[in-house]
């Protein structure tokens, strides 16, 4: 485990705020403040004001630069700001209060003294019985799950959820809150209890049914190219457990192989593997998935597992397999190969753009009728800063990709059984994405340094995910890649489609 990824998985929550507020603005306790915030157009405001705390609904967007500009400009005097698209949250600092009054094109807001503290605001676990605590709840909910907090979001609606059964609004917010974090069929069961019938819900609801998928990829460069096709299904069996079963069929076509009578050119395989699958559903926001592997034309077969912990903001991961079949690398393809690992790393978002991942793990390749042949270390990371919100979004990412071989046994005659060497990409990437009648659009495009290597170049990908019908879903993706694989150097492209039959009712 590498010092990063241990960093990040003790580090306390993220921080709540979504505005920095700046601390040192020089406002004392007499001063009367006015601070405006203007939309670029006419708007509609709703106000509800308890004179600390402003709850503001809007029928326009306003530009996340505008309300910084308005948070900077308010100073002491905010003790917090959170929006979304629809509305914002405004509460007043200790010792002091607020007036708003709004108008078509924006809202005046007054800062005042107060000679009483400035109440609590309700959280999480505490009762909240007025109308004003429930509206304020919602819109921190809401403007938590825009910001990139999902758990954090569940955790404020579940009280409000648990005092108003009855409130479908509450309960279909909690819902979106239980997908957005993976529990499918938590968020599915709430959407049936409340009879949802738009296209979001229909969707959860097939999904949540079970799936069955087929895929089609091809990747590879100059010295190895590989197509795989693949065909699983996955069903539930209840709300924490899902079986499924699938088979994939490889062909490979390397330059060159290491093999037991000297170096072999020009070789093409074919192969297939079977795996089953299972997945149990821990808690709302953990999980932990079985996999049970077989080469079916090699005398190779072995299991894995994969721990999930923690809500997508903070996340833990633990990774741990025993003999799985492996064709990665172009010895392996052609004699039949597995690998062993036992990895750990974990995702945090430290601020509403700003999001961290890291993972080491420990590998031994080797071949069909032998052990470990080969040994690495291997490192991933990354940061990504969400520049824009909205459609197109925009990010910047940066990627580390590492192996660093350890022990390589050699045949007989001196050749490596799977001769890897280190690698160390360090990629640069600018993301975007947009929804586009239905679809889901995605690209990035960036430059790759290999520190250990001489493969620097671009990399750049493309990928759309649509909605044939609630029911059918078709993926698309391709690219091109300067990335560094085990046993691979030099530029590669590559090729997925898929399509998914989901069978729950809708």
């Amino acid at each position: 485990m590498t010092p990063l990824a241990a960093a990040l998985l003790l580090m306390g929550p993220p921080p709540l705020m979504v505005a920095a507020l700046p601390p040192d603005t020089d406002v004392t306790a007499s001063e009367v403040r006015t601070v405006d915030l203007q939309w670029s157009g006419d708007v509609h405001l709703e106000l509800e004001d308890s004179g600390y705390e402003l709850v503001v609904r809007f029928d326009r967007p306003i530009a996340d630069a505008v309300l910084k500009d308005f948070a900077a400009a308010a100073g002491a005097d905010l003790a917090d700001l959170r929006w979304n698209d629809e509305s914002l949250v405004l509460r007043a600092a200790e010792g002091r209060k607020l007036e708003a009054v709004a108008d078509k094109h924006g809202l005046h807001v007054r800062f005042l003294p107060d000679g009483e503290p400035a109440p609590v605001s309700p959280i999480a676990g505490e009762p909240q019985t007025s109308h004003l605590d429930v509206e304020l709840a919602i819109a921190r909910a809401q403007a938590d799950a825009a910001a990139g907090y999902p758990d954090l979001a569940r955790r404020r609606l579940a009280p409000l959820a648990a005092a108003y059964p009855g409130d479908k609004r509450i309960q279909r917010l909690l819902g979106d809150m239980e997908v957005a974090e993976g529990a499918l069929a938590l968020g599915a069961a709430r959407y049936r209890n409340l009879a949802a019938d738009d296209p979001f819900a229909r969707q959860t609801l097939a999904e949540s049914g079970g799936n069955v998928a087929g895929a089609v990829t091809a990747r590879g460069g100059k010295v190895f190219w590989q197509a795989e096709a693949g065909l699983n299904a996955l069903v539930p069996f209840n709300n924490r457990l899902s079986l499924g079963a699938g088979v994939r069929w490889f062909r490979s076509e390397a330059d060159t192989v290491h093999g037991a009578n000297g170096i072999l050119a020009n070789r093409t395989s074919r192969s297939a593997i079977g795996d089953l699958f299972a997945t149990v559903n821990l808690g709302a926001v953990s999980r932990i998935e079985f996999q049970g592997s077989a080469q079916l034309d090699e005398k190779v077969a072995g299991a894995g597992l994969r721990l999930f912990a923690g809500p997508p903001e903070r996340q833990g991961r633990l990774v741990l397999a025993y003999r799985l079949p492996d064709l990665a690398t172009p010895e392996q393809s052609t004699f039949g190969g597995h690998i062993s690992r036992v990895g750990i790393g974990g995702t945090i978002r430290l601020t509403p753009e700003l999001a961290v991942q890291a993972d080491g793990g420990w590998n031994g390749y080797g071949l069909t009728g032998t052990g470990v042949r080969t040994r690495s270390i291997t490192v991933a990371g990354g940061l990504d800063y969400l520049l824009r919100r909205g459609s197109p979004s925009l990010a910047v990412s940066y990627r580390l990709d590492a192996e660093y071989v350890g022990r390589r046994a050699l045949r007989p005659n001196g050749l490596a059984y799977i001769p890897l060497s280190d690698r160390e990409n360090h990629s640069f990437q600018l993301l975007s994405g947009m929804s586009w009648t239905g679809w889901q659009l995605s690209g990035a495009a960036g430059w790759t340094f290999d520190r250990k290597g001489k493969t620097d170049g671009p990399t750049a990908n493309v990928s759309a995910t649509g909605r044939l019908s609630e029911g059918w879903r078709l993926q698309a993706s391709g690219g091109i890649s300067s990335i560094s694989r085990p046993g691979i150097s030099g530029r590669q492209l590559y090729l997925r489609v898929a399509l998914t039959r989901f069978l729950g009712r809708h």
